[in-house]
């Protein structure tokens, strides 16, 4: 099972003899959105943010993103979400 690292809303497990913070919807999982949806976890993607230094225009990274690449069981659409809607959502 693929987990989310360095997530914002986490539990804390010991991986490999290191303690890690784990998010708490793991890659893969069927989720009932809101809205009748049923959504599968594919990915998290990682916080990207633009910085401009000595006239030049960079992509930083940040661990721990917070937006999730699902996809639609219905029709196959993929899109990316906030996990404020994954958290609480029911396995379907």
């Amino acid at each position: 099972m693929l987990h989310q690292y360095n997530p914002q809303r986490f539990t804390i497990r010991e991986i490999g003899g290191i303690r890690r913070k784990v998010g708490t919807v793991p890659v893969g999982a069927i989720l009932r959105l809101r809205a009748g949806a049923k959504v599968r976890v594919e990915a998290w993607l990682p916080r990207d943010y633009a910085t401009y230094q000595r006239g030049v225009f960079s992509t930083k990274r940040i661990s721990g993103g917070h937006m999730a690449l699902v996809r639609r069981l219905s029709d196959n659409a993929v899109y990316p979400i906030s996990d404020v809607f994954l958290i609480d959502a029911p396995e379907a």
